[in-house]
């Protein structure tokens, strides 16, 4: 990890009950804290900090898969009062891959995530394609929200299928990068 760097934060409402932590960087770059981004996939609070020393098997086995573990410190200026508060933080290329590779594993919230995400970005194209008003932030946070809680009712990936297998190749030689 290197030096801190000064960034502005905002609460990113995936919806109303999905809520993550969000970074503008001085280069104008977005960031979503590990913190959020541990508890958004399911997990504790301290599950991305702790990958290396208590699951390098699965660290490992992300970072084969595509996941550059590279977490960037900022500081972000406390409101109203003197000093700053530090977070950690990963790019949103690689809290897609992230989330890409938990849904390959089977973690329902994270397959709910990709499903909603999804159908969001193509809702999106469509009312563009079509000329039809996009939705206000509160629409889009009701329509994500119903989407995550209906595939995380439903999602569920036992094993990998050739499909997913796939698929998880793609993202391999890709690396979304």
């Amino acid at each position: 990890m290197t030096e801190s760097i000064k960034a502005v934060t905002a609460t990113i409402q995936l919806s109303d009950a999905l809520p993550l932590d969000g970074y503008m960087m001085p280069d104008g770059e977005f960031r979503a804290g590990i913190v959020g981004t541990s508890v958004l996939l399911g997990y504790q609070r301290d599950w991305f900090l702790v990958l290396p020393s208590k699951a390098p098997n699965k660290l490992k086995a992300l970072q084969e898969a595509g996941f550059r573990y590279d977490p960037q410190s900022v500081s972000i200026q406390r409101q109203g009062r003197g000093g700053a508060t530090k977070a950690q933080t990963i790019s949103l290329r690689e809290l897609t891959t992230l989330i890409a590779l938990e849904s390959l594993q089977g973690n329902k919230r994270a397959i709910a995530l990709q499903a909603a995400f999804t159908l969001e970005g193509l809702d999106s194209r469509f009312r563009d394609a079509f000329g039809v008003q996009q939705r206000t932030p509160s629409e889009k946070r009701r329509f994500f929200g119903l989407t995550y809680k209906k595939h995380s009712v439903s999602g569920k990936l036992r094993g990998f299928s050739p499909e997913m297998q796939a698929t998880r190749a793609v993202l391999t030689a890709v690396n979304l990068s």
